[in-house]
């Protein structure tokens, strides 16, 4: 099958086919999740950090975080160019944007999949692995990092490489080209693709998770640790399910618009919208759900709240006309230390004071000097 021709992503939402309305609620949209998704995600990385600070490392909480920081990835980079191109329907960020902005919105996809299915498996090794043998291996943990965001750099890169500039009927449209020498390779891409970078992840992520909750029933009779809880597997498992079920219908479309005959027959505007629409509606997701199951993340929620208010009331920094509230303790404390040890000084015994009252002042007398001769006067 020969999939060469012209694949347009952005900025091919049709005026014709396209109502004024959405044109303008799409973008509005698209903005509201942008702000919520890059508060939470920013939120959720904060307490998660916190956390790591307080000496409460481990490879669940290091993944969530590299989940989130892509979340705020794509947050940043990927929905304010899909904003302004909805908006003017043409595209306006020259030819460098185009060609990296679809490769940089696959790559982050990839880098969460990857990074969730390793979270599914330290989920299980956590829960089948006796509690002595567990420990924070940080090697182990930078060497997944760097192998996702690596492998995730480098699938896409027909993205990159095809991408181009077109002038369209309403301006410049930034587009998927195919050239016909590397048809082939983009037939065997277009199913390689999709199997690496969505199918496997996820069937490995429910296997784990599933053999996970197994564990846990077969271990029922036993007392379970709270980190061991039932609940937690199922955020985790729930968190990675929404991602792969809001992902399914960028694939549909991705799959549709790359193996229709010659790029002829293109999906419907309305599914490519809540495609993309429910695409980033995911990085959302992720804070809303450690809020509602996390005791742990509400919880460090507080901690930094109460913080936050305690800096702000309180405030480390000293005044411009007296000392500062740190110092003024001190020297209270300083000064009080000061008088009681000047008490304990001057403190003295009822039996060795009614002593030496009789004898302070008084001089031994010459009738009683033991060595009168050497008060006499000498010839």
């Amino acid at each position: 099958m020969n999939i060469s021709g012209s694949l347009e992503f952005s900025g091919s939402l049709e005026s014709s086919e396209v109502g004024s309305g959405v044109r303008v609620a799409l973008p509005l949209f698209l903005t509201f999740i942008c702000v919520i998704g890059f508060s939470g995600n920013l939120l959720l990385v904060a307490i998660l950090i916190h956390d790591l600070r307080k000496g409460k490392c481990s490879e669940v909480n290091c993944l969530v975080v590299n989940v989130g920081a892509t979340d705020l990835l794509l947050l940043l980079f990927c929905i304010p160019v899909r904003i302004a191109t909805y908006a003017q329907q043409s595209w306006l960020f020259g030819g460098f944007v185009c060609r990296t902005t679809e490769w940089f919105l696959h790559s982050c996809l990839a880098v969460k999949s990857f990074t969730l299915a390793a979270i599914a498996q330290a989920r299980y090794r956590h829960v089948v692995t006796p509690p002595k043998l567990l420990g924070f291996r940080r090697r182990r943990l930078v060497l997944e990092l760097l192998c996702a965001w690596a492998v995730s750099l480098l699938l896409p890169l027909p993205h990159l490489l095809f991408t181009r500039l077109r002038r369209g009927r309403q301006g410049w449209t930034c587009g998927f080209h195919i050239p016909d020498y590397a048809s082939n390779f983009m037939n065997v891409f277009s199913k390689v693709y999709p199997l690496l970078a969505y199918v496997l992840p996820m069937i490995f992520s429910f296997c784990c998770y599933l053999r996970a909750l197994r564990r846990k029933e077969m271990r029922n009779r036993a007392p379970i640790p709270r980190a061991l809880s039932r609940r937690v597997t199922s955020m985790l498992m729930s968190v990675s399910l929404a991602f792969d079920a809001m992902w399914l219908p960028e694939w549909i479309v991705w799959v549709w618009s790359r193996h229709s005959s010659y790029g002829l027959l293109q999906p419907p505007n309305a599914l490519m919208i809540l495609a993309q629409v429910v695409l980033f509606l995911n990085c959302t997701i992720n804070p809303a759900v450690f809020v509602a199951v996390s005791e742990e993340f509400r919880e460090g929620l507080k901690n930094v709240w109460t913080t936050c208010r305690q800096c702000g009331t309180t405030g480390p920094s000293r005044g411009e006309n007296g000392p500062s509230t740190v110092q003024t303790l001190h020297s209270m404390s300083s000064h009080r230390a000061s008088q009681d040890s000047k008490m304990k000084e001057d403190k003295i015994l009822p039996d060795v004071e009614h002593f030496w009252q009789d004898r302070r002042n008084t001089t031994a007398g010459e009738e009683t000097d033991p060595m009168p001769w050497e008060h006499q006067e000498q010839p």
